[in-house]
Parts: structure tokens; C-alpha cells; sequence
């Protein structure tokens, strides 16, 4: 039971902590030099922003160690052995189900008209932190070099 629960937490703690969306700026920009320009979005699409497969293959193997775990207490002899083949098989896919959802994240595509006449493109990730933009809004658009960092509302 001991192994059930040790096996358990350890599970739920690295599937609740993977494939979170990165909340505002990137560490690499910060106190980087940008430049701003103003503009009004033309266009926003939601998108879907495919993962690394790294929350479906770490949910695969923690789910699979936990079923194989809790099916090997289950009955005795031969029993056990299928109990313990069927937990790891029924956890690995599972939790592979559950860190790929857990490693999706979502963004929008977005096209904005420049003041300055030029339109530029980019998607974005959406999370709790950073609200959606709509058409005909007036906005900021961050560029570090030739990339676009960010692009908020004015």
C-alpha cells in the first residue's frame, strides 16, 4: 500500500507540473533592448501550439511504473503477473493521455497593420496572463531584432 501511494504522489506532482504555459515575457528577454511600434491587428486565429511529445512520454512512464506498481498488489502467482502486466499498460496509457492534454498549449495567430504601413505576423501563446486580442484593437508590437517579442494592447 506503502508503494501504491509513494508511487501515486509522485506521479500526480510531475504530471501537475509539466506542459504549463509560459506566463508573460521569456527569461531571455528581459532587460533586452526592443524596439516598439505601433499598430492595429487585422486578424486573430486560435491556434493550437503542438508540443514536444515530453508531457505524453513522462505521463506514459510515470502512469505505467504506478499501474505496475498497484496491479502487483493484486492477487498472488500468475494472477499477479497479469494484474501487474494490465496496471502498467492501462497507467502507461493513461497517464500518456494525460500528459499529452497537460502538454498542449494554446496561442493565437495574430496580424497586425503597422503605422508605419508595413504587417506583421506572428502567433502567441494564450494563458491566464495574457488576455486575447481582438480585431480593429490598437496595439504595441515588441520587436527584438527582426523578431516580435510581444504585442499588448495600448
Amino acid at each position: 500500500m506503502k508503494k501504491i501511494l509513494i508511487s501515486s504522489a509522485l506521479a500526480v506532482t510531475l504530471i501537475s507540473t509539466m506542459g504549463c504555459a509560459p506566463r508573460g515575457y521569456e527569461s531571455a528577454t528581459v532587460g533586452q533592448q526592443m524596439t516598439v511600434e505601433t499598430g492595429v491587428v487585422q486578424s486573430v486565429k486560435s491556434v493550437v501550439i503542438n508540443s514536444q511529445g515530453v508531457g505524453n512520454t513522462l505521463g506514459g512512464i510515470v502512469g505505467a511504473v504506478a499501474g505496475g506498481v498497484a496491479g502487483n498488489e493484486v492477487g498472488a502467482g500468475t494472477g499477479r503477473v497479469v494484474a501487474t502486466v494490465l496496471g502498467t499498460a492501462v497507467g502507461g496509457a493513461l497517464g500518456g493521455t494525460v500528459g499529452d492534454k497537460l502538454d498542449t498549449n494554446y496561442g493565437q495567430e495574430v496580424i497586425v497593420q503597422l503605422n508605419s504601413g508595413r504587417t506583421v505576423a506572428t502567433v502567441l501563446r494564450i494563458n491566464e496572463s495574457t488576455p486575447a486580442l481582438g480585431v480593429g484593437q490598437a496595439v504595441n508590437v515588441f520587436f527584438s531584432g527582426s523578431q516580435i517579442s510581444n504585442i499588448t494592447a495600448r
